[in-house]
């Protein structure tokens, strides 16, 4: 079996580290969607992760950006990340402001990290930049399960539309049920080419399933499977991550179905939904902001002046 090596080694992340990886990412406080273990694995070829362990409680994670890491900067840049509930500046100074003075970026900082470490870095003169682009949306389950009021009005007209047209059923994701999500993502995927990636990570998502200790539903309607969704709960049990939602086209309403179903059949030990980033797509952040976000993940970069 191969573990996470120590610092100053780093290594890969591989799946004989998933229990590793587990065991510590459910400890994070901060409820970043990229530190939770499936995100580390799905996004490790793009940003060719490796990682390092700093001690029990603290992992250190180097990468390259694809794309900018901030509006006016270049792409293909080296950056790193703290994985750990904590920060100081003896810890700073230790691991971290090496590499910042080489140039590398500090990616997804947590506001928490930001507020213990804001004043010294200015004095330093180190910026700390908001990432709008890839704060997490932080939905109610409630309102979401619910769908109460004006405000959603129309989301409760589509999934109306889908149960007045359809026989609806709702399973939950487990052994018996991925295989009808795997024939939903086959054919969402042949309207959807262009985009591969996220295909092949929606299907380690379920051939991992178990692996990855992830949660789902399928939703029928006359008994095809025409949508799923799945993710993970973290911090307790209190969030849950939503990593993929997929559906049939020609089926109205089932995009807003599934959403409502998810939320439906959650532990009721969820109370928020963490439905990911925009990404600065300004189709998707409008999306998102119909569903009402009752708050956001924050996320920073850290850069020299």
């Amino acid at each position: 079996m191969k573990a996470i090596p120590m610092f100053p080694d780093f290594a890969p992340i591989c799946f004989d580290m998933v229990a590793e990886f587990s065991d510590f990412c459910e400890k994070l406080e901060s409820g970043i969607s990229e530190f939770i273990t499936p995100n580390l694995f799905f996004d490790s070829k793009k940003y060719t992760y490796v990682f390092s362990r700093l001690s029990q409680n603290a992992l250190l994670l180097k990468g390259v950006s694809p794309e900018p890491l901030y509006e006016g900067q270049r792409g293909h840049s080296p950056f790193f990340s703290l994985l750990s509930n904590h920060v100081d500046m003896e810890l700073f100074d230790k691991y971290l402001n090496t590499y910042l003075q080489e140039g590398l970026f500090w990616k997804n900082m947590s506001e928490e990290h930001k507020h213990v470490l804001e004043d010294d870095l200015s004095r330093r003169e180190y910026k700390i930049l908001e990432d709008r682009n890839n704060f997490d949306y932080l939905y109610s389950r409630t309102d979401l399960a619910q769908l109460q009021g004006k405000a959603f009005h129309k989301k409760k007209n589509l999934v109306n539309a889908f149960t007045g047209a359809y026989e609806s059923e709702t399973k939950k994701l487990d052994v018996y049920t991925i295989p009808d999500a795997l024939s939903v993502l086959e054919s969402w995927k042949k309207m959807r080419i262009q985009d591969e990636d996220d295909y092949k990570e929606c299907r380690m998502a379920l051939e991992k399933f178990t692996q990855f200790s992830l949660s789902g539903i399928v939703v029928y309607a006359q008994g095809i499977p025409v949508g799923f969704s799945i993710g993970q709960c973290i911090q307790q049990g209190t969030m849950f991550v939503t990593l993929f939602e997929k559906a049939l086209n020609g089926y109205k309403g089932v995009y807003q179905f599934v959403n409502r179903s998810q939320a439906l059949h959650l532990p009721p030990t969820v109370e928020i939904i963490n439905r990911e980033q925009d990404l600065g797509d300004e189709g998707l952040r409008q999306a998102k902001m119909t569903y009402r976000p009752v708050g956001f993940t924050k996320k920073y970069v850290v850069c020299k002046e």
